[in-house]
């Protein structure tokens, strides 16, 4: 299924990113090969795959600063179809995310400005039928995620980053960000019903209460990884779980395909590409 109306929740700044060779040591002074600049934030890559999908979606978060890089946000909100109203604005500096790009596609993240952003509540999320929301977010939000969930929204967290003792559906995360056994006893005590283990380009791991899965994605190479694991946690919150093999592999090739082309993932190029993704059980 495809949910009518999904709210991404989470961090919105203006992302600066530059592609450098490799990071200088301490002291060091590196020129960038290239440099680019566009509206991030977990919240705002996840909205903008689902609006490139053609699905109606909200973003909501940390308040940003009546100055230029605000400015740019709402602009670029308004050009991706993406709803902003509701977004806070203050006169507090809008925060940032510098963003080093190696050879290898790898990237070194340097975020500013948080502490002293307000942010939204969630008592609208009833108008909506899915929730992303993301790791950074998740002190402002906390007490409110499990009513949500009872409330039979479908609930998907990008990240993990605080330890969860409030109800979701789906995990998406790093294998870098949590180990196995902690995955596990979430899934054990009932925090949370499915959660995917994404590495780059390497195989990715579901695991739930009934078994776990391993998803090979195709030999991508990875030019730029920024924003990867947030365009598979979109498609899952776009899309639900009705399928979960269709949509888990639908979700590792959009992050493929962003990961390998630094290009947003059309449905007509992840369909493609999802042939090329193999799930075999554990």
């Amino acid at each position: 299924m495809v949910y009518q109306k999904t709210l991404c929740y989470g961090t919105l700044n203006p992302d600066l990113i530059y592609f450098v060779d490799n990071l200088p040591k301490a002291g060091g002074d590196i020129r960038s090969n290239d440099y680019k600049v566009r509206a991030g934030g977990t919240a705002i890559n996840c909205a903008e795959n689902i609006a490139n999908w053609g699905v109606s979606v909200s973003v909501l978060g940390n308040s940003i600063g009546n100055d230029a890089l605000g400015e740019y946000l709402l602009t670029e909100l308004k050009l991706k179809n993406i709803s902003h109203e509701e977004i806070i604005i203050t006169d507090n500096p809008t925060p940032t995310c510098s963003i080093f790009v190696d050879k290898d596609g790898e990237r070194t993240i340097v975020s500013s400005g948080y502490s002293n952003s307000v942010w939204n509540n969630l008592a609208e999320v009833k108008n909506f039928e899915s929730l992303l929301i993301d790791r950074y977010s998740i002190p402002h939000i906390k007490d409110s995620i499990t009513d949500i969930k009872k409330s039979g929204i479908f609930v998907v967290q990008a990240g993990y980053e605080h330890p969860i003792d409030y109800e979701i559906d789906f995990l998406v995360v790093s294998k870098d960000e949590i180990d196995v056994i902690e995955a596990e006893n979430l899934l054990n005590k009932n925090l949370v019903s499915r959660i995917l283990l994404t590495q780059s380009n390497l195989p990715a791991r579901l695991i739930s209460s009934e078994g776990a899965v391993e998803i090979t994605p195709p030999d991508f190479k990875t030019i730029n990884a920024t924003g990867a694991g947030d365009v598979t946690a979109a498609y899952i919150a776009a899309n639900g779980v009705d399928d979960i093999f269709l949509t888990i592999k639908n979700a590792c090739a959009a992050g493929a395909i962003l990961a390998g082309t630094n290009e947003l993932p059309t449905l007509e190029k992840i369909s493609e590409i999802s042939e090329l993704v193999d799930v075999s059980p554990r």
